[in-house]
Order: C-alpha cells, then structure tokens, then sequence
C-alpha cells in the first residue's frame, strides 16, 4: 500500500498582503495618492498611496546621504568663553562625551543619531538602486529587515532637539552659535521624515514585480 500523498504547496499570491503585527491575510489593493490601508484587526499601517515615483524617492535618499554627510563634517555649535572658542562636531561631541567618562549616553547618542540613520539611508540606496536598473538587490529581503530595524531606532530629530535645549542652557554661561551642521541636521530630520512616511512597503512591491 502506497503512502499517502501530501497535498501539493502552492507559493504565496504576489496580490496578496500579511500583517506584520497579527499576520492578517488581506488582497493587495490599489491605492491612490494619500490613501491608507490598515489592518482591521489590529490598526497596524499595511500601506500608503504614494505621490513619489521610484525615481523621485532615490533622488531623496541621495539627498539626505549628502545632508548627512554636511552635518556630520561641519561643526553643530560654536561656543566662545573667556576669549577662547570651539567648534563642535557630531562625531566630536561624542568622543569628548566618551573621555569624560560617560560612554553609555555616548553610544546612545551616536546609535541613534549616527548609526542607525546612516543605515537607514545606506540600505534604501542599496535596494533602490538596482531595482531602478530592472534588477533584483542581492539579499534584499535581509536587507529590508534590517531597513525596518534602523528605521524604527533613527531619531535625528530628537538628537537635534537636545542639542538646542543644550544651547539655550550654554547660553547663559558663554557666547554659543549655531554652526551649519545644526541647521543640516534640521533638514535631515525633515529628509527622514519625509522617506519614513513614504514606509517600506512601496519597495517591497517594487522588487516582488521584478521577481
């Protein structure tokens, strides 16, 4: 007597849709510009109708990397006391945070307002790009776990916050400027702003099509 058959597997529809919360099946629909699809089950954002094409959201990527790279390499504040004056860095204030014995708000610091969004930035450009060529990203769905992981720990914006409100507490005590990196990090807070919103479902739909 002959074993029985297992029934065959049949791959996942492409016009299908799971809930990263509650895992929820749904059937992809179109969605037009400013629509939002979430989950009935547990709200959770599944998608977003989107304004930009792939082509304009790689131009904003490339924007923020070169904003990144402006408030990184030009000085945050320049403080001025007793005649003597310092400008100070992102990557300088952290490692004169590191000397003075406070690694761990260090670390903190340069995770969320250097590594992660450096990544975040990094890894969009990385699945972007090819599929902007007709091909596929090696390793992409790696990659786009990990965009997810960076995206949620990117916080330049509240990096920028804190370095204001340690501004306005310096002014007291010495002559403090603004340098151009403070201003950049605004407009990157903005630049990540604006790809956040646009999620990572539009790429995901993007390279499935290419599959």
């Amino acid at each position: 007597m002959s074993p029985p058959r297992s029934p065959a597997l049949t791959p996942v529809r492409r016009d299908c849709l799971v809930c990263e919360e509650c895992d929820a099946l749904y059937r992809r629909p179109t969605l037009s510009t400013a629509e939002q699809l979430r989950c009935l089950r547990c709200g959770c954002l599944l998608g977003r109708g989107h304004r930009l094409d792939l082509e304009a959201l790689l131009a904003l990527t490339l924007t923020a990397l070169v904003v990144f790279i402006v408030a990184n390499m030009q000085p945050m504040v320049s403080v001025n006391l007793g005649g003597m004056g310092h400008d100070a860095t992102l990557p300088g204030a952290l490692r004169e945070t590191w000397v003075a014995g406070e690694p761990l708000i260090a670390l903190l610091a340069g995770a969320v307002g250097f590594a992660f969004p450096l990544a975040m930035i990094v890894l969009r450009l990385y699945v972007m790009a090819p599929v902007a060529t007709g091909r596929v990203p090696p390793g992409w769905r790696g990659a786009m776990r990990a965009l997810r992981f960076a995206t949620r720990w990117s916080m330049v914006e509240v990096l920028m916050l804190s370095a204001l409100v340690a501004i306005v507490r310096v002014a007291g005590l010495a002559t403090v400027q603004p340098g151009i990196g403070i201003f950049a990090f605004g407009v990157l807070a903005l630049l990540l702003a604006g790809l956040q919103a646009a999620g990572e479902h539009r790429l995901w739909q993007l390279v499935e099509s290419l599959c």
